[in-house]
């Protein structure tokens, strides 16, 4: 294989292994776009008309783009067995190098232009995609992934950390103004953009391999979490921290019993897992936010949290180690263990999200509380417990 093809055969490489997945989701993945898309619009346009009358929509949407800007992952399909291999030829893979980072602009392009797209044409009325504004649009994304790029060469986290945030103040603005019609004051900060890039790119660098492969991973861990959602991903890397405080709490509040063995230690899997307790943690304060803004019609986006987080849990079942399976337990009890332990994180978060409810004590809002457990609790019952399969050889049935 040479250094020209080795570009192409590494993408289409990853885009076989990420059609087998989509395969199998099949059509799920654009019901699910259309569901969650049109439930999202149309609680944004609610809190849009909670918002204070001198808070303008402009703000929000800045926002949000440069949130989606800041996410960005630049996308190289390289390795760490390519380390020893390609390192002797980094002076000749500028081309390949380059293809990654008009690949990463071309997919920040893409998702602005769709995103403005839908928001622009439903929350402004003074704003079009005209020629002008798509030109621009390309121009910040491509500001964005040199920004991205730059952050390879960072010495320490007070430089990261001060450039993320002239990264995202810079972003900040020119997409407030670019939405603004104000096409001065985003040529003045683009200009500042540039003259901060080229102060820094004003002496040749070596590649940061690390970072690469660094950077690398976490985008393709991004897109088998979202695969995750549907199915189940065995590839699927996870990372781990110890939450003292949190494990004493599950210490204390489950009893030592052999019947509670399982929900103990899926309880104590969950605190000290990053990938579902951040997920769990996201969810239930988004929910905080919408139950605060809209208190008569939030439960009903509340409904569609409890959906995506019990869905997103079941994989936990298949977290602990086989020797923790040998316990002398059946597999229906670990089973019921499991369910059980679903059920009272979902009641958790369900209670925590209603504290602002109770500061709007209405019948709406304990109409929803009401229907919300009953949701939950027939949801984890009937139906999530039909995904839940914790079958193993060595189980005592």
């Amino acid at each position: 294989m040479s250094v020209k093809t080795l570009w192409g055969s590494r993408v289409q490489e990853y885009y076989r292994k990420m059609f087998r997945y989509y395969a199998i989701i099949g059509a799920n993945v654009f019901y699910f776009f259309l569901i969650i898309g049109s439930v999202l619009i149309y609680f944004f346009h609610l809190f849009v008309q909670w918002l204070p009358p001198e808070l303008a929509v402009e703000v929000i949407l800045s926002l949000i783009v440069t949130y989606i800007l800041t996410q960005t992952k630049v996308r190289t399909f390289v390795e760490k067995a390519d380390i020893p291999f390609l390192l002797p030829l980094e002076s000749r893979l500028t081309p390949y190098f380059i293809r990654s980072l008009l690949y990463s602009w071309v997919i920040d392009v893409s998702k602005l232009v769709i995103f403005l797209t839908i928001f622009i044409s439903l929350f402004l009325d003074t704003t079009s995609l005209h020629l002008l504004f798509l030109l621009f649009i390309v121009a910040i994304a491509g500001f964005n992934i040199v920004m991205k790029w730059i952050e390879q060469w960072l010495e320490n986290r007070i430089q990261l950390l001060l450039h993320r945030l002239n990264r995202f103040l810079l972003l900040y603005f020119m997409v407030y103004f670019l939405l603004k019609d104000d096409w001065m004051y985003v040529l003045i900060f683009m200009s500042v953009h540039v003259v901060y890039i080229l102060y820094f790119m004003r002496k040749r660098r070596t590649l940061n391999w690390l970072w690469q492969i660094d950077e690398e991973e976490r985008g393709r861990l991004k897109n088998l979490r979202f695969i995750n959602f549907f199915i189940d991903v065995p590839s699927l890397k996870h990372s781990f921290r110890r939450r003292r405080l949190l494990t004493m709490i599950v210490q204390k509040c489950i009893p030592t019993r052999q019947s509670r063995t399982f929900i103990y230690l899926y309880a104590q899997l969950f605190v000290r897992h990053n990938d579902y307790f951040y997920l769990y943690l996201r969810l239930t304060l988004i929910s905080i936010v919408v139950n605060f803004a809209l208190p008569t019609s939030g439960w009903v986006f509340h409904l569609l949290i409890v959906y995506m987080t019990a869905s997103q849990i079941i994989p936990l079942q298949h977290q602990l180690k086989q020797t923790a399976m040998l316990y002398p337990i059946s597999k229906a009890q670990i089973k019921a263990s499991f369910l059980k332990f679903v059920l009272i994180i979902l009641y958790v978060q369900l209670f925590i999200v209603s504290v602002p409810l109770f500061i709007h004590l209405s019948i709406a809002s304990v109409f929803g509380l009401v229907i919300g457990s009953l949701f939950v609790y027939v949801f984890v019952n009937h139906f999530l417990s039909k995904r839940v399969n914790v079958l193993e050889s060595t189980f005592k049935e």
